[in-house]
């Protein structure tokens, strides 16, 4: 990252793994770093590369809150910049953008194109329309439940239009079962959508990638995901960087459609079946495993200054192959959770823990502390009998 003339203030409104690097970045170039925390036990409460730690109403539970003290702080403090990194905070300040760039500057797209990524009900719909590669979709909202019935194929992935990692996502075996169940996932997670379901044999991925003001995309890096947790699907617990053009193309066309900028997380599957890979959603946001990204050559926080004082955005062509980055801590409970078949058939080693190419997404050499923050937070979550059966699709 170059070092500006100008020593920033910066505002970083997320406490998980994607501040890590970000934080990091940013005091490597001088900056100063202040972190919003809804906790203490947050990975990025324990980081050290924060200058100014704040606690405010956790936006997953007290969005208004939240949102009430964003707006007080930024009138009272004008920090020069203003980072959203996750779902919910990239969210409230695109629907604020117009009254919060009164006072600080933000790297975020309007409330309509927001609106687009972050519905996967209008994801999908834009990607049916202009023949992008994706999974069929019905929106029961929009459509009789019995006439998807009569046309969809079973068994069909139900999921909420709106969501994070995995939780509300249902593999439907039958036409009965889904009549059974449409109800109460619907009361539990809002509006749904339902899917074909394609195999996973073909392999998941996704795609970090980085748009210019214009909608013109510098920097898409391609990443494969082979172990999730659960199991079957959801949060990636290892990832490796690698080269797939067919996929970056994909993305291009997706996220130039609907002028997007900024960073930008797109998840895709592999379909064994016509050998496509296919989009599955728009994350409209910086991803939480964005420190492979750093390990692979490419600076992000360097990317969202840039955007955010408009210089240009410099064209990544190429990127390190092979990095290997992993959520330990989640990829242990891949281990205890997977099958013996499972485990050997993973393309990538679980007992390789260090390695010129193996980093962690919350843990680095110079900043070990975030992760017993982490640690400590997943137990609080996890004491929790509830957010079990939710992790692993068995509430219903």
């Amino acid at each position: 990252m170059s070092h500006p003339s100008k020593r920033m203030h910066i505002l970083i409104l997320d406490q998980g793994r994607q501040a890590l690097p970000i934080m990091r970045a940013l005091k490597q170039a001088r900056h100063h770093v202040t972190i919003v925390c809804g906790h203490k036990l947050s990975e990025g409460y324990f980081s050290r590369y924060a200058d100014c730690r704040l606690i405010w109403p956790d936006y997953f539970h007290d969005p208004g809150g939240f949102t009430e003290r964003l707006f007080d702080y930024v009138k009272r403090n004008s920090p020069d910049a203003t980072l959203a990194l996750g779902d919910i905070s990239v969210g409230i300040v695109a629907r604020n953008k117009p009254a919060l760039t009164r006072y600080t500057k933000v790297a975020v797209p309007d409330e309509d194109i927001w609106e687009q990524a972050a519905d996967k009900g209008k994801t999908m719909g834009f990607c049916m329309a202009h023949d992008i590669p994706c999974p069929i979709s019905y929106l029961p909202d929009e459509e009789d439940l019995e006439n998807i019935i009569a046309k969809a194929s079973f068994p069909v992935m139900v999921k909420p239009r709106r969501g994070i990692g995995a939780i509300g996502l249902h593999k439907i075996d039958t036409p009965q079962d889904l009549r059974r169940h449409y109800r109460t996932l619907k009361e539990r997670f809002g509006e749904l959508i339902i899917q074909e379901f394609i195999p996973l044999e073909g392999g998941q991925y996704q795609a970090e990638a980085f748009l210019d003001t214009d909608s013109r995309m510098k920097v898409c890096m391609v990443i494969s995901k082979p172990r999730f947790f659960p199991v079957t699907g959801g949060t990636s617990t290892a990832n490796m960087t690698i080269h797939r053009p067919d996929i970056q193309e994909n993305v291009r066309r997706l996220l130039e459609g609907i002028h997007w900028m900024g960073a930008a997380d797109v998840d895709l599957i592999h379909d064994p079946r016509d050998n496509t890979p296919k989009i599955l959603e728009i994350n409209p946001r910086v991803t939480a495993g964005i420190k492979i990204g750093f390990a692979a050559g490419i600076n992000y926080a360097d990317l969202q200054i840039r955007l955010i004082n408009g210089q240009p955005i410099p064209e990544v062509k190429s990127y390190k192959i092979g990095v290997y980055s992993r959520n330990m801590c989640m990829d242990i409970l891949w281990y205890l959770f997977s099958d013996q078949q499972t485990r050997k058939s993973t393309p990538l080693p679980f007992f390789k823990f260090i390695g010129k190419d193996v980093c962690y997404q919350n843990y680095c050499v110079d900043d070990p502390l975030p992760l017993i923050g982490f640690t400590l937070g997943m137990m609080k979550k996890y004491v929790n009998p509830k957010v079990w059966k939710t992790k692993l699709g068995r509430d219903l």
